[in-house]
């Protein structure tokens, strides 16, 4: 019709701004100017424009009525074109099984309606007046051990934009970033670690140099703590501290890593990457988390559907993929523990102070001006993500732990009944010691201040000179004795080896 054909032409400026899904008022002004147009030269008659001009704008949902998870759906479709062939999706009779817990998805619109509800309401009158500049929210949730989705939030409102940003918005991660810097640093490889949890490492003012000019790396707050441990560097998300670990363990290590779990977007070797100065999406990123929370390992997909059926036949996804160990389960469980320590005592202990079960490991992840709010946390049986933001990337100036986390913790709150949570199991590969907590050191009998600390057997730090004791000496030197003693006896140089015979 001629009015709907004149709002078409008026939300062509500005989709965004002008769209009658966004500002009902403003599309049906712009309408009409396109209208008063088209009467000035003569291509409608005056009393068409009227009876145009008159019309109400109706904006009709594009989602069945009683349709629920309209992003999770698209995202079946989409799927379906990627992994299966490619015109499955308009094929009658085919059967899909997906992997949506509808429990778990209700959870995750409600959480993530209530959180934008209130961040905006402690926004400025004007950001609450323009319809068209509205925060948005991203949400995944995913089995670790299976990979499968089971709740999907693409915005906050389907009707109002079908753009997913799970799956295509690009943004920068921030801190979210740092345990895959923390990962690489921790874990042995072909040799021994860079790092232990109880490494000393400098929180002070540092400038490296990037692209051939100085940059200088800042704490959130301007404050810097001085000498802290790698555990503390983490829990406390410390930009000074992390840039130092990346450049003791190389960038291309970081880099190599990041792809080993499943980060696809542009990495470059600069020292900024380490604090996560690149773009993913929410879906890359929840799929480099995977294998933290399932003991090393990434599942083989990440995926919206669980069978798909064509009559009697199974169809199989073209190009299937396995599972692939990235880490051994202690590694993984080492970086876990120091991201519980996060949810505890860091960044993200409005987890813990939630009443929430003492099995949650996450980290929260903020970018420059509060672009990009970040939650990512995990449990053994479940992985949720959380994004917040504005499209164009404007600055909101909230961080992770205000805009981000608490939709987690509302989340996860709703679901934990449906999924009762059991800690992560200690695997074979670590070990304990306590600590001495003003040098690093494995704590003698007089080391005043102490505390328990993980790691990869064998990592454990040397004894504290300054602290011991004749009594120290002696344990130590008796302990020395007996590994002597339990060692295997050597084979005789010409023996065969085992595999060999």
């Amino acid at each position: 019709t001629t009015p709907e054909a004149a709002l078409i032409a008026a939300i062509i400026r500005g989709p965004n701004i002008y769209s009658p899904a966004v500002d009902p008022d403003r599309a049906r002004e712009h309408r009409n100017t396109v209208l008063a147009q088209m009467r000035d030269l003569k291509m409608i008659t005056p009393d068409e424009y009227e009876r145009a001009r008159r019309t109400p704008v109706r904006v009709r949902s594009l989602v069945s009525p009683g349709q629920s998870a309209p992003y999770f759906v698209d995202y079946v479709r989409q799927e379906l074109e990627q992994r299966f062939d490619t015109g499955l999706a308009r094929v009658r009779g085919v059967r899909i099984v997906t992997t949506l817990d509808l429990s778990l998805q209700r959870f995750a619109e409600t959480a993530a309606a209530r959180g934008l509800d209130r961040l905006e309401s402690s926004m400025s009158p004007g950001y609450r007046r323009d319809p068209g500049r509205r925060l948005q929210v991203a949400m995944i949730v995913v089995e670790p051990s299976t990979g499968e989705i089971r709740a999907l939030v693409g915005g906050r409102d389907y009707l109002t934009s079908q753009f997913n940003r799970v799956t295509s918005a690009h943004r920068q991660p921030g801190s979210a970033f740092k345990p895959i810097v923390y990962l690489a640093a921790l874990r042995a490889g072909d040799g021994a670690p860079f790092f232990t949890a109880a490494s000393r490492v400098e929180d002070l003012p540092i400038t490296v140099e990037s692209g051939g000019q100085p940059w200088s790396p800042r704490n959130s707050d301007d404050r810097y703590e001085g000498i802290v441990t790698v555990r503390q560097a983490l829990e406390q998300s410390l930009n000074s501290a992390t840039v130092r670990i990346a450049q003791t363990v190389g960038l291309p290590t970081v880099i190599e890593m990041a792809r080993a779990l499943g980060i696809q977007g542009q990495l470059a070797p600069v020292p900024a990457m380490a604090l996560g100065a690149f773009e993913v999406t929410p879906l890359e990123l929840a799929r480099a988390y995977l294998p933290l929370a399932n003991g090393g390992v990434r599942p083989a997909t990440m995926s919206a559907i669980r069978t798909v059926q064509f009559g009697d036949e199974e169809v199989k996804p073209s190009g299937a993929e396995e599972s692939v160990r990235v880490v051994s389960p202690a590694e993984a469980w080492l970086v876990t523990s120091l991201l519980k320590g996060v949810v505890k005592s860091g960044t993200g202990s409005a987890v813990h102070s939630s009443g929430l079960p003492e099995v949650v490991a996450g980290k929260t992840g903020t970018t420059n001006d509060g672009r990009d709010a970040w939650f990512v946390g995990y449990t053994p049986r479940l992985l949720a993500l959380v994004w917040v933001g504005f499209d164009g990337g404007d600055p909101h100036g909230m961080s992770g732990a205000r805009a981000a986390l608490p939709i987690w913790v509302d989340f996860m709150k709703q679901a934990i009944d449906a999924y009762p949570q059991s800690d992560f199991e200690v695997p074979s590969g670590i070990s304990f010691a306590d600590i001495d907590v003003s040098n690093g050191k494995r704590a003698a009998r007089a080391c005043p201040v102490v505390a328990r600390e993980a790691f990869l057997a064998g990592t454990e730090p040397p004894l504290c000179e300054e602290h011991r004791g004749v009594i120290d000496h002696v344990v130590d030197g008796w302990n020395r004795l007996t590994d002597w003693f339990r060692r295997p006896a050597r084979e005789p140089k010409d023996a065969i080896p085992q595999g060999d015979r």
